[in-house]
């Protein structure tokens, strides 16, 4: 049987491709879901029991978020938490898997049947099939073909409008059990005019009128179209890249700017103040950089486009910028980054192995924190003990990486203090509860708008000094004091 045979018999609905899962299964739902399979199955929630809903930073909320209680949908969140569902890990309605990128695939390929399950359903978005039988999972590719690998049950649904990517990030029809074709329609400017008009709150009707007349295509909007009303525009404008960076951004980028040397292969993390770091300056005047990154970040794809990336003394993927994912970026980076082969995708397990990125000689990895204490400790996921505010991403693997390349780094960005000033950013000790992300051990440089704290090789108490040294003003004393408490004699 040829692949569109295939395809022609596996074709159904997304009420009908819903019916495959049952009460007890786990189902994998990826970042920017599949609309359609996402709505059907929350429309089945009178029908089932007991299912594990597995979210990768969802962005929208079907019904399975809001659930009075847990007997039908079970939210477990992987990787990461998101803005937009923090609530429901306030509220204690859902848990959190700590996989890592690298590592999270272990258990299955092991086959440890007895202490792991591999979720019974994945629901994905592809593209649609190519000569050959092929489907690629668009920008956003993320743990789709890892899952898909994998899971029982592999249900897709067909969106012809996903951006053309490069690399190793193809499915064959043969390996997916059932297509849902579904091509979001192209949000013409008249509608979303329309739409942001029957916005009550002025501020907010008023800020998506000015996002609208930024973008340079509406595109980007079409999957999110229903529930802009819903949306906060800056939350939208920070998911794209195009939110503004916080001041202590620009003297952060002046710091690391003379830490990037030419020839270095770098990679950015997710967040602030790292996604305002390019526009900046941060990397202005380089040459021959290369990209080796979990997800992107905005202006990406412009540095290859301005000649400051080539990835041309890349020890592997020498002339292609890789990642895992392009999400990140801001719209003018993906239309950059459309079908053009110098950016290429490949799995996160590969992407962020650790022996992949030893393989790097000068290997730059720069992450964001919450807190950071006078030992060189790193807190990226909690607030005021445990609260989580977000999971680990691939910050630790990307650390590692830099820790371990021979000529490489790992860098750390994080503004001197949160809440107006009132709390200092870097600690003597973390609060009870908290999280621990990167361990002292595998601490190297932080960066504060106030300077570079060098910490690589030094004991407790020079680190203390280098910490202190670049903490707020208004905080030196006090931290000072502390770390005399519990350093010196």
């Amino acid at each position: 049987m040829d692949w569109q045979d295939i395809y022609k018999q596996r074709l159904t609905t997304p009420t009908e491709a819903m019916k495959a899962v049952r009460s007890g299964d786990t189902v994998m739902i990826p970042i920017f879901p599949p609309v359609t399979l996402a709505m059907a199955l929350a429309a089945r929630r009178d029908e089932l029991k007991d299912v594990t809903v597995r979210l990768l930073a969802p962005a929208a909320d079907p019904g399975w978020l809001r659930m009075p209680d847990e007997s039908t949908f079970k939210v477990e969140f992987e990787l990461y938490i998101g803005d937009f569902a923090r609530f429901v890990m306030d509220e204690r309605r859902g848990t959190y898997l700590p996989n890592l990128f690298s590592l999270g695939m272990k258990a299955y390929d092991d086959e440890r049947h007895s202490d792991v399950k591999v979720p019974d359903v994945l629901i994905c978005t592809v593209s649609k099939p190519n000569r050959a039988g092929y489907c690629h999972f668009g920008v956003h590719n993320w743990v789709q073909r890892s899952y898909a690998r994998r899971c029982p049950i592999v249900i897709a649904q067909v969106d012809e409008s996903l951006t053309q990517v490069h690399g190793d990030v193809y499915i064959h029809v043969s390996e997916i059990d059932q297509f849902v074709e579904f091509t979001p329609p192209p949000l013409e400017r008249v509608v979303f005019d329309e739409i942001v008009a029957t916005i009550v709150d002025d501020a907010r009707r008023e800020g998506w009128k000015q996002l609208g007349a930024e973008l340079p295509s509406l595109h980007v909007l079409s999957s999110v179209r229903a529930i802009i009303p819903a949306l906060a525009p800056a939350d939208v404008r920070g998911l794209l890249g195009m939110g503004d960076p916080p001041p202590e951004a620009e003297p952060i980028a002046r710091h690391l700017h003379g830490l990037i040397q030419d020839g270095d292969t770098i990679q950015i993390g997710v967040g602030e103040p790292s996604r305002g770091i390019v526009r900046l300056g941060a990397f202005a005047g380089r040459k021959h950089l290369g990209i080796h990154t979990e997800l992107g970040w905005p202006g990406l794809a412009k540095m290859w486009r301005d000649g400051i990336v080539d990835g041309s003394q890349k020890e592997i993927h020498t002339g292609r910028s890789v990642a895992a994912a392009w999400t990140g970026c801001d719209p003018n980076d993906y239309e950059i980054i459309d079908d053009n082969p110098h950016f290429e995708l490949y799995d996160p397990e590969y992407v962020l192995h650790l022996k992949t990125l030893t393989k790097f000689d000068r290997f730059v990895a720069i992450n964001n924190a919450i807190t950071v204490d006078l030992m060189g400790q790193i807190n990226s996921e909690t607030v005021f003990g445990g609260r989580m505010i977000n999971g680990t991403g691939g910050q630790p693997e990307m650390h590692l990486g830099g820790a371990f390349s021979a000529r490489g780094r790992a860098i750390t960005l994080l503004p001197s203090t949160a809440m107006g000033g009132a709390v200092s950013r870097i600690v003597a000790q973390m609060d009870p509860g908290s999280f621990v992300t990167i361990p002292r051990f595998f601490a190297d440089t932080v960066i504060t708008e106030y300077g570079i704290a060098r910490l690589w090789g030094k004991n407790h108490r020079q680190r203390a000094e280098e910490l202190i040294a670049v903490a707020h003003p208004d905080h030196r004393d006090d931290l000072r004091a502390q770390a005399r408490a519990l350093w010196w004699p």
